[in-house]
């Protein structure tokens, strides 16, 4: 099959003051490790012919040795639809007719890419999936314009394309929910992950790699450094947890916005020797050492989708602690995977004491993330899932 992946955010990016975002950021060096060109390889070795369409907005000042055909789009009105949110390439109408594709699969029914492939895929000839990750009403006006739009042309949408294909339950019931035909729902297909590359790991080398003592309690926290990820309330969490367990430490491993605003609050709070901030580039291989130094990953967002980074912690065998539930209770935390906790600081800092005072229970619930990544998160489940839902031999 010719099959074009429509993915135009490919990373999250960095809002300006006039809410978009510029070609050529810095941090976007490479394009040969992005999820979606990772399904595209994938897919193109199952002998399938995969062309990906990305905005320009997120063109990388540096483009690796190609194995995959990726077209970076021109990015249109950039004041009216920010790049960051939603990216609006006119340009994509023409070119999928003129690839004359068999599937297109686009990112998202509330985003003007998905809006364009369905325009111009208007023959009985294309198939369209649109792959489902956004679970959740969006706040404000926005919600209100979200709501409105599925009940109109995300229903004509729906009717015309193959299948909606959610990222998560969360995400699949959040579409039914508000009037997408569930006859239109196929299985869940989460994003992937090398279950190959992050793999548990000996625990006591991983540390040594990074200076931490075998007998600490390790949390870890990897994500963007901005506000939304609440970073801030886990360093809050410490020093509770602190006075209990002195040498407990937390990881926060990230680059963004609110790096040095969390390094002072480290410092004002004495948290020096247990919370350590690391904004230096790893390798993916560094990055599973890390993700094995840890008893758990925490995740404290205020507003997030699905962090990949739960994704990646799970296939290395370690579970997860999250306030933010959605996706990530229904498919980790509801799968044995892992633990919800509170989200006030007092609350918060119990929760992670429970759990690190626990563990047995860690252990089962590490044994229950790495056998899920292996069942549902791996990038070759994906891929033979995705050419099912397609029609074609996996």
């Amino acid at each position: 099959m010719r099959i074009g992946l429509v993915n135009l955010i490919t990373k999250t990016a960095d809002l300006q003051a006039d809410g978009s975002v510029l070609a050529s950021r810095p941090g976007v060096s490479d394009d040969s490790e992005l999820n979606i060109v990772e399904m595209a390889r994938r897919l193109n070795a199952r002998g399938h012919d995969v062309t990906v369409f990305v905005s320009d907005a997120y063109r990388p000042s540096r483009q690796a040795r190609r194995d995959v055909d990726i077209e970076y789009l021109p990015t249109k009105l950039p004041l009216m639809f920010p790049p960051s949110l939603a990216p609006f390439t006119p340009s994509l109408s023409r070119r999928l007719r003129e690839e004359e594709l068999d599937v297109v699969q686009s990112g998202e029914m509330f985003q003007p890419g998905t809006v364009l492939a369905w325009s111009a895929l208007g023959g009985v000839k294309h198939r369209l999936f649109v792959w489902q990750e956004l679970d959740v009403l969006m706040r404000g006006p926005a919600g209100w314009g979200q709501k409105q739009f599925y009940s109109t042309l995300g229903r004509k949408i729906a009717e015309r394309c193959q299948a909606i294909i959610p990222r998560s339950l969360s995400a699949r019931r959040h579409l039914v929910e508000n009037g997408i035909p569930e006859g239109k729902m196929a299985p869940v297909v989460h994003s992937g992950v090398d279950t190959m590359m992050y793999r548990p790991m000996n625990k006591s080398e991983a540390r040594e790699r990074f200076g931490i003592g075998e007998e600490r309690n390790v949390i870890l926290s990897v994500g963007r450094l901005h506000a939304n990820k609440g970073m801030d309330r886990l360093v809050e969490a410490m020093c509770r947890i602190r006075s209990t367990d002195p040498d407990a430490l937390l990881i926060i491993k990230g680059v963004g916005p609110e790096e040095d605003d969390l390094r002072r609050t480290v410092a004002g709070s004495g948290l020096c020797d247990n919370v350590r901030v690391m904004s230096d580039h790893l390798t993916r291989h560094e990055m599973a050492l890390l993700y094995n130094c840890a008893d758990l990953l925490a995740v404290a967002s205020r507003i997030d989708l699905f962090p990949f980074t739960a994704i990646e912690a799970i296939s290395c065998g370690v579970p997860i602690a999250t306030t933010f539930g959605r996706g990530l209770r229904s498919d980790i935390v509801e799968q044995g995977a892992g633990a919800m906790i509170g989200e006030g600081r007092e609350r918060m800092a119990n929760d992670l004491m429970d759990l690190l005072d626990d563990p047995v229970r860690l252990e089962i619930m590490g044994r229950n993330a790495r056998e899920l990544a292996l069942r549902e998160f791996d990038h070759e489940v994906a891929a033979d899932r995705l050419t099912s839902i397609y029609g074609g031999e996996a």
